[in-house]
């Protein structure tokens, strides 16, 4: 395997057998395993995270994802846009149907 990969944007989604409602695909992994990247996607809900579980950076690439923080004002996000969430973080997160983004994860 190269140590360079290319990550598909338009690569097809299969289902997420841990997560029902997501798709995703993850074709690259760094030295450090807890470290990726992939594409992803679900169908149009609302989630509450306590503590968000992940360091992660997203670009959207279709759709619109809305974060709310307690107390705060919204965060709309909407295609070409990158955001980033610190693990830890109490967050709302919602999204519109046909939403889709790239992702970079280091899990703890």
């Amino acid at each position: 395997m190269s140590n360079i990969v290319r990550i598909d944007t338009n690569a097809e989604l299969p289902a997420d057998p841990d997560s029902p409602g997501e798709y995703c695909v993850t074709p690259f992994f760094g030295v450090n395993e807890k470290f990726f990247a992939g594409i992803w996607s679900a169908d149009p809900h609302s989630q509450d995270f306590d503590e968000y579980p992940m360091d992660e950076v997203c670009v959207v690439l279709a759709g619109k994802i809305t974060l709310t923080e307690p107390g705060k004002s919204p965060e709309v996000f909407t295609t070409g846009d990158v955001f980033g969430i610190k693990r830890g973080t109490p967050v709302n997160w919602t999204q519109d149907p046909g939403t889709r983004k790239i992702f970079v994860i280091l899990e703890s």
